[in-house]
């Protein structure tokens, strides 16, 4: 397994390849792109698996704050708990137990006797600073999406030929294949499974 390294990395790449003068202002805005690109590349290795434990007070628990989605939640006896398919939430029928929903950073229950819940989730890895980290295959892709996205200004504003912006897309279209390629390839282990079969 490749080590994941930090988003801030690949946006210095990217500001040392393109000479870009005002990197401080562009900073941001190329670490968004990174994230959107990571996503868009959209593997299983793309954010990481997490679980944790809440304490829920008054029928709710703040979530993680580096929650993408949640997977499961259960209680302490191991009861798995439902998202909530109705769309009035308050009301407190009998089919209502042992459902849960989402709100404004919260998990909410329409009834709840536990006072400890465990969530496994998807989440964003960061590095010391808060960045967030990205799989290590992924950055040659991520740093041509940060490029194409930089130059697609020029483009739009007619100061870039047309050949070369759709050179970069089709160089980030192509690197986010073989990074999504890369991540769902079989483990040598897998391989021998699928050989015996």
């Amino acid at each position: 397994m490749q080590p994941r390294i930090s988003v801030k990395q690949v946006v210095a790449s990217v500001i040392r390849n393109l000479d870009v003068q005002d990197a401080a202002r562009e900073f941001n805005t190329f670490v968004e792109w990174a994230f959107e690109a990571e996503k868009k590349i959209g593997t299983f290795k793309t954010f990481i698996n997490k679980e944790t434990t809440l304490t829920v007070s008054d029928k709710q628990a703040a979530l993680p704050t580096d929650l993408i989605e949640l997977i499961d939640v259960k209680n302490e006896q191991d009861i798995y708990y439902e998202p909530q398919t109705k769309s009035f939430k308050t009301l407190n029928t009998e089919d209502l137990n042992y459902k849960y929903y989402l709100t404004n950073g919260y998990i909410q229950f329409s009834s709840m006797s536990d006072s400890k819940i465990q969530i496994s989730y998807i989440a964003l890895d960061t590095d010391d600073d808060g960045y967030p980290t990205i799989e290590a295959n992924h950055e040659d892709a991520i740093s041509h999406y940060i490029m194409y996205k930089y130059k697609a200004r020029d483009y739009y504003n007619q100061k870039l030929p047309r050949y070369i912006y759709m050179d970069m897309k089709m160089e980030w279209s192509r690197l986010c294949a073989q990074a999504r390629g890369n991540d769902n390839m079989p483990t040598p282990i897998e391989m021998k499974k699928a050989a015996a079969i």
